[in-house]
């Protein structure tokens, strides 16, 4: 038998060159001076939002269950969550990049949420300034202003002509939208910052004057309460009753007791709550007509109050308006007139032209007018107002033309609509913190808005955003292949034989499940969310991962070929 030997093996580095270190010394990097970056940026459902409420941030916390720290984010930039997530039109929902791919996320309900299952306190982020503010009204735009004004650390009283707080949001909504409680819960979290509140208080213009001398600062909100008449020839028979009396007073003056025939006048979101208030209010089989110069489908209310009325049984007819009214046995003869209304956008007005079709009767009982409100200005001192257009002056800051005094929401005939009112407070807010504090608003507040609107961040003004304020992300910027199609999910409603008889909320929201799902669909558009695909995707193995703090990129690696750019669902990297 052989004797095996070992065969020596040649050691190969010394006939071949061979590296001992890695491939970082190749610093392929330098191979092109185009680099990714991370760039947030914000969501066209936020720069449609008037109070400037971060979307995709609260959305984003719901989703993982934690409402507690959804309703904190949003009561930054808001009072409101839990009212606006009941009444609000929803602008951002009209804006969600979502309703391109398939239908928008219903946000309002998100907000909702927040609001009724977390539980937060606003951030107080300044001590006692000593400067005093007086704030005329408590609606929406008065209690927003003391909201922020008491938050950046001002001395506030609110002085209101009725016996409690909430404006148009107490007197002016049904419970059956705006619960009495979720009202009051909202409001108490204003007078917890330490907002006085006075009530039973009625400001004429000599008052005002000795006010402005009593305060540093001045807030005019006292809101819009007088109706808007019927333009009929003839007089005003006692049959008929402006919209918001008998919202406020119509279940003790039984207006709609023992009526079979009831009209109301008016498209816009008061003449649908006086409608389905009437039919709550009248006899089951009582006939309720909406009468409004827009054509069917142009009816200015919010679309869900409107399919929710006609659920209710209420009659829509578009295209005519009153002209005359005669008294009749059984109560009046109402002559209609075919009109076509045309809008001036330059003015923001309307006029109404001869329509197409025939003029007709209706005989009713009751006219209910909700054709809209105007302003007292009976307080204002002449200076203030300007004439022509019957309203009040004021510049982008909501300064009026009267040193030191402000004025916001219905009072200044913007937009009819909460949020609107609660942004108007806040950028009043906001300006008088900057001239408390010697700056200069005009130079602050474009650092503020969001996108190319109006609305203001706080969150910006405080510190608390680390993204580009300006660059909104549009649907096409999107990299939609990792999302898939979802009908947005909707809460349960109140039985139609409830609603018709009683006052009970209509629309019961999302449970917390429900709501976590609605607000995954939401797409996060320019925030970024740690879905790990440029890392993942990188060939060059170039982006560091930060768990919590995002993701960083080596340009020592990177060669610049866009990959993660192109792959990112967000638009948040850029290069």
């Amino acid at each position: 038998m052989t004797e095996s030997k070992d065969i020596p093996l040649m050691d190969y580095t010394s006939i071949l060159p061979v590296s001992s270190g890695t491939t970082a010394i190749a610093k392929t990097g330098h191979w092109s001076l185009k680099k990714p970056f991370y760039f947030p940026k914000i969501a066209p459902c936020r720069e449609a939002c008037p109070v400037g409420n971060d979307i995709p941030l609260f959305a984003s916390y719901i989703s993982k269950g934690d409402f507690d720290q959804a309703l904190e984010i949003l009561l930054d930039e808001t009072p409101f969550p839990g009212v606006c997530g009941r009444v609000c039109p929803a602008p951002c929902q009209d804006s969600c990049n979502r309703g391109q791919f398939d239908q928008s996320v219903i946000i309002k309900n998100l907000e909702r949420a927040a609001a009724d299952y977390g539980h937060a306190r606003p951030q107080i982020f300044a001590g006692s300034t000593g400067v005093s503010i007086g704030i005329i009204g408590a609606g929406p735009a008065g209690l927003s202003a003391a909201y922020f004004l008491r938050r950046l650390g001002h001395k506030v009283k609110v002085l209101e002509a009725l016996d409690q707080a909430g404006g148009i949001l107490r007197y002016g909504i049904p419970e059956y939208r705006l619960p009495k409680n979720i009202l009051e819960k909202e409001v108490r979290r204003i007078l917890d910052l330490g907002t006085e509140i006075k009530n039973n208080i009625r400001i004429d213009r000599p008052k005002l004057l000795k006010l402005s001398e009593e305060f540093d600062y001045l807030f005019l909100s006292s809101g819009a309460w007088l109706s808007s008449p019927l333009k009929i020839t003839g007089s005003y028979p006692e049959e008929v009753v402006n919209g918001l009396d008998f919202l406020v007073h119509g279940k003790e003056r039984e207006w709609c007791k023992d009526k079979k025939h009831i009209l109301v006048v008016g498209g816009g979101d008061v003449a649908i709550d006086v409608a389905r208030t009437a039919r709550r209010l009248s006899p089951s089989d009582a006939h309720i007509v909406l009468l409004a110069p827009e054509a069917l489908g142009d009816f200015p209310a919010i679309s869900e109050s409107i399919i929710e009325a006609s659920e209710e049984g209420i009659e829509m007819v578009g295209g005519y308006r009153p002209v005359e009214l005669v008294k009749t046995k059984t109560g009046l003869k109402v002559k209609l007139e075919s009109v076509t209304v045309v809008k001036d956008l330059v003015m923001g007005s309307f006029g109404f032209v001869r329509g197409e079709q025939k003029d007709r009767y209706l005989e009713t009982e009751l006219v209910i007018t909700a054709i809209g409100q105007i302003p007292d200005y009976t307080m204002i001192p002449l200076e203030a107002l300007d004439a022509a257009a019957s309203k009040i002056v004021v510049d982008d800051l909501g300064s009026s033309l009267l040193p030191r005094i402000f004025a916001g929401g219905d009072l200044i005939r913007q937009k009819p609509m909460v949020a609107e009112a609660i942004a108007s407070g806040k950028r009043s807010a906001i300006a008088i913190h900057l001239k408390a504090n010697h700056s200069n608003p005009w130079k602050e507040f474009p650092g503020l808005k969001l996108g190319s609107g109006s609305s203001l961040s706080l969150r910006a003004y405080m510190g608390k955003e680390k993204i580009d304020l300006k660059k909104v992300v549009q649907f096409d910027n999107l990299n939609l292949l990792q999302y898939r199609k979802m009908a947005p999910l909707v809460g349960q409603k109140e039985t139609l034989e409830r609603r018709q008889r009683g006052f009970d909320e209509v629309n019961k929201g999302l449970d917390k499940n429900t709501a976590r799902e609605e607000a995954n669909r939401c797409f996060s558009c320019g925030r970024c969310v740690e879905c790990d695909l440029c890392f993942l995707l990188c060939p060059d193995l170039s982006i560091i991962k930060e768990p919590g703090h995002g993701y960083t990129v080596n340009n020592d690696y990177c060669k610049g070929c866009g990959i993660c750019v192109t792959t990112c669902p967000r638009y948040v990297l850029e290069i």
